[in-house]
């Protein structure tokens, strides 16, 4: 996934010259000194946005790409963040860059689900909602399922201080709770729940039926992440979607944040149209900035994305449905915007997250580490840090771009899920793929809560905040391979 960068790492050599042929220098003998970890990060910082940053032009490099910015800034995270373009809510730093690594490839320590975050109207106090379970997870040992509330942790409520236990402990006990819908307010249930974290590999193709309605035979898929070793179980299942004579697929990406950039291309070459994969047309293209777009320029360099071969398993769709949420962003719009030249794609849900930029996950071994000179133990203070940086932005063939504000359903499909009232994954009686369904068939199968354009549910007793299990999740991704080589 991750390439190592050609760089060149100069050393500038301090020659000493004395004063005259019989007066020895007195610093002669000193040896040269050499930077401080903070100052080998601070011109990491600086190196990288400075080369592969998308607004790098935004900023006055000479003030800052000297040994004076290495040496002053105490805070690496205040240096990084005077180069973050004001638009830009997804470029970030990380003292913990193995996890940030280890989680895009579906692999974090962790209890195995992802909550919702509801608060208390009367105390103040917090639960969480299980938004969905992995499989051989400790929750799903436990006996964990989508839709349940956890209302306790350790014996105690859950505050706004312990929260992040639910995620960030290596073991909990929890005890849940149980709704009174009339009243609106949830209740304790005697016992806990007690579980360990476990380092586990998350499997992101989550759930797949086939469902036979009115003369369709329609394909469910719920995908959480755009993970690369996902790809052969993805094809799997349409595998089996094809075989089966599936003739409409509803794409459940509510909970997909996004990630592996190939992934989301090779998802997108399954599900278009059989011509369109055949002559490997446009699926997205890039816009870098101005020192990489020479650079690509010059070497001949086509960063446009093209639909792969996956004919084996290529459903030929002319229509997709796909389920969606403000979780929806990054790679799973890339998905949505790439496929809208060819062919009619339906977002059933609410508006998506907003994202079209691509990026790097960093580290100083990424970045340095192609160069000749480049030594490992020179950079082993600064071995955990890195960042995960936007470099460029992305666009479909017909070059639609702007959708900041996130892609919205038409009207009559802005569908939202009541967090209180969870259904499982491919039950004809959740609102949104009851919904899919009935723009398939034609038939009513479940009343979904209609929204108002641009409007949010809302609720009596909480206020709703998604809220995932690892940071990596918290930050949109649409992650490419690196550039091979640095642009000069």
């Amino acid at each position: 996934m991750f390439m190592k960068f050609e760089r060149f790492f100069l050393f500038l050599l301090l020659v000493l010259f004395p004063l005259s042929g019989c007066v020895k220098d007195q610093n002669e003998d000193l040896p040269l000194k050499e930077p401080t970890d903070s100052e080998k990060l601070n011109k990491f910082v600086v190196d990288c946005m400075q080369e592969l940053y998308l607004w790098e032009s935004l900023t006055d490099w000479s003030q800052y790409a000297n040994e004076e910015t290495y040496r002053s800034y105490t805070d690496p995270y205040q240096l990084f963040g005077k180069f973050v373009y004001k638009d830009d809510r997804w470029s970030d730093l990380t003292d913990d860059i193995d996890s940030w690594k280890n989680t895009v490839q579906g692999i974090s320590t962790t209890y195995g689900y992802t909550l919702a975050k509801g608060k208390f109207s009367n105390t103040g106090h917090y639960f969480a909602i299980i938004l969905y379970v992995g499989s051989e997870s400790p929750a799903a040992i436990a006996g964990l399922k989508r839709g349940d509330i956890i209302i306790g942790i350790n014996e105690g409520d859950i505050t706004e201080d312990n929260y992040e236990n639910l995620f960030y402990s290596s073991s909990i006990a929890i005890q849940l709770g149980v709704l009174n819908r009339e009243e609106n307010t949830i209740s304790i249930l005697p016992g806990s729940i007690r579980m360990n974290a476990v380092e586990m590999y998350e499997d992101p193709v989550h759930t797949s039926r086939i469902l036979e309605k009115n003369g369709h035979k329609i394909g469910y898929l719920c995908y959480t992440a755009y993970i690369n070793t996902s790809e052969p179980k993805l094809q799997a299942v349409f595998g089996e979607f094809k075989a089966a004579g599936v003739t409409d697929v509803v794409l459940d990406l509510r909970y997909n944040n996004g990630g592996h950039a190939r992934t989301a291309q090779v998802l997108s070459s399954i599900l278009a149209p059989d011509a369109a994969v055949r002559r490997k047309d446009a699926y997205l293209t890039q816009q870098w900035n101005d020192l990489y777009s020479r650079y690509w320029s010059e070497i001949g360099q086509d960063h446009t994305e093209y639909f792969i071969d996956t004919l084996a398993v290529n459903m030929d769709l002319k229509r997709l449905y796909v389920l969606t949420s403000e979780n929806t962003a990054s790679a799973s719009e890339a998905t949505v915007i790439g496929l809208k030249p060819y062919m009619d794609v339906i977002l059933i849900g609410t508006a998506t997250h907003g994202k079209y930029y691509g990026g790097y996950i960093l580290s100083s071994d990424d970045y340095y580490g192609g160069s000749a000179e480049y030594n490992k133990a020179y950079y082993q203070g600064i071995a955990n840090w890195g960042m995960y940086v936007m470099a460029y932005r992305y666009a479909n063939k017909n070059n639609y771009p702007n959708f900041s504000g996130g892609l919205t359903p038409e009207p009559g499909d802005l569908v939202a899920e009541n967090l209180l009232d969870l259904k499982p994954f491919g039950d004809e009686s959740d609102p949104l793929l009851g919904r899919a369904l009935e723009r398939i068939t034609g038939e009513k199968y479940v009343q979904p809560r209609i929204l108002s354009s641009g409007k949010k549910p809302s609720y009596r007793v909480f206020t709703n905040e998604i809220k995932s299990g690892n940071p990596i999740k918290d930050r949109p991704l649409h992650i490419a391979p690196l550039p091979r080589f640095r642009a000069e």
